[in-house]
């Protein structure tokens, strides 16, 4: 059984990040050892007031223990790190693991629609530049990649345009690139840059008019697990996009309400499925 290691925030109630994470990749097989960089009552899209604490002294200790016990990961996947000092903790991180080469996955979590998530800065933005260099892959949204590349935030950004970021981002470091979240009419799309085969490819799927929260880390869990059960990047990233949009669609033809966040187990066949 593969290992990867993710260090993602947990909340405690509602889907995202970890909630989503871990039941994700464990129905693909996958074995997850969680690192918690922040703990919080519930997801906070749509939840006033959320108690939030941050778990780097914990996580630098956990890892540190995990380094007794030469401990090995066939990846290592990141999402939300909330300050500076969890990016040189995850750089540790990697570093530590780099002898046996672990796919690393690198969630630029910094902000959505134009605007910066709490409690992150502009020097996190920085670092997470910096960060990005060390991945095999990276999964920004829109208002991540331009972020990243120091660009405004476009609504209305084309397929061609997001080739072109994609194609910059890559040149930051990593050779996979995925852009998400971008809106063409009536259809969301994902656009993608394979640096090794310069090859670019985009997969749009219907747009279904509801928000829910953690289908970032939705579509970057299966794709990393359907990288390590061994397919290629374009069908890996084809796989997550329509999966993602199957589980919004069942989300809201139940009527689940937004705020509880997208559900892996709405999609439990299909995972388990895919990874035979």
């Amino acid at each position: 059984m593969k290992t990867v290691a993710a260090m993602h925030d947990l909340s405690c109630y509602a889907k995202s990040s970890l909630t989503v994470v871990i039941p994700t990749l464990s129905m693909m097989g996958l074995e997850v050892s969680p690192l918690p960089t922040a703990l919080l009552s519930t997801q906070t899209d749509g939840f006033p007031n959320f108690f939030y604490t941050d778990l780097i002294d914990e996580l630098s200790l956990i890892i540190a223990h995990w380094k007794t016990l030469n401990l090995t990961f066939d990846a290592i996947y990141s999402g939300f790190l909330g300050s500076e000092r969890c990016v040189s903790t995850l750089l540790d991180l990697i570093t530590w693991q780099r002898k046996d080469h672990p796919l690393v996955v690198i969630d630029p979590v910094l902000g959505d629609s134009g605007s910066l998530y709490d409690p992150i800065t502009h020097h996190l933005v920085e670092d997470m530049k910096k960060l990005i260099s060390f991945a095999d892959v990276v999964t920004p949204n829109i208002t991540e990649a331009a972020l990243l590349l120091d660009e405004e935030y476009n609504t209305n950004l084309s397929v061609k345009e997001a080739s072109s970021w994609a194609k910059r981002i890559s040149e930051l470091g990593p050779a996979y690139v995925v852009i998400t979240s971008i809106m063409e009419k009536n259809n969301s799309l994902v656009v993608s840059y394979d640096k090794i085969k310069d090859t670019f490819a985009h997969f749009s799927q219907q747009h279904i008019p509801v928000s829910y929260p953690g289908c970032g880390d939705l579509f970057a869990s299966i794709l990393t697990g359907r990288l390590l059960q061994g397919a290629d990047f374009s069908s890996a990233v084809a796989d997550a996009a329509y999966l993602v949009k199957k589980a919004v669609e069942y989300s809201h033809q139940r009527e689940v309400p937004p705020r509880h966040g997208v559900s892996p187990e709405s999609i439990a066949y299909e995972l388990v499925m895919i990874s035979h």
